[in-house]
């Protein structure tokens, strides 16, 4: 769970970058990242805190009102969202902090067979407000992205 939350808050951050500014969204980097905090709020949910490496040579830019539906094999796994982050010009470690928690229709099972993560199996809803340091503001949702593409932008 570690893993594809850390994984998923990079994704994020790619997706939601990515949308700032197409041509110079091939110079935006992220470097290492990892997990600071998993804390488990019941068997169902989780809090967590994850940092990222990133290098920004374009304008700053604030991503806002994060939420996301993962699925897995079409039907939903794990409900999220997570805390603003702004990501500044230069290089910077990212922190984002956030909350997941299982689908109604996702058994713990489920859980436990993260174990053998094929990311194949898994898409995912985003929904991200997206307010660049020169004012300007846009809303940005994807549905059923796959997590296979996602993971190429990192």
């Amino acid at each position: 769970m570690k893993r594809l939350f850390a994984i998923l808050v990079v994704c994020v951050l790619a997706f939601a970058s990515s949308e700032v500014c197409h041509a110079q969204f091939s110079k935006l980097s992220f470097g290492k990242y990892g997990v600071s905090s998993i804390r488990p709020e019941s068997l169902r949910a989780v809090r967590g805190a994850v940092w990222v490496d990133v290098t920004n040579p374009m304008v700053g830019f604030t991503v806002s009102e994060i939420k996301g539906t993962v699925y897995k094999k079409g039907v939903p796994f794990v409900y999220g969202s997570a805390s603003d982050v702004h990501i500044p010009l230069g290089t910077r470690r990212a922190n984002i902090s956030g909350r997941a928690s299982l689908s109604p229709s996702a058994s713990l099972w489920d859980v436990l067979a993260l174990i053998v993560f094929d990311p194949e199996d898994y898409s995912v809803d985003l929904s991200v407000r997206i307010t660049l340091d020169t004012g300007e503001t846009r809303t940005v949702s994807k549905s059923q992205m796959p997590v296979t593409a996602l993971l190429k932008l990192i």
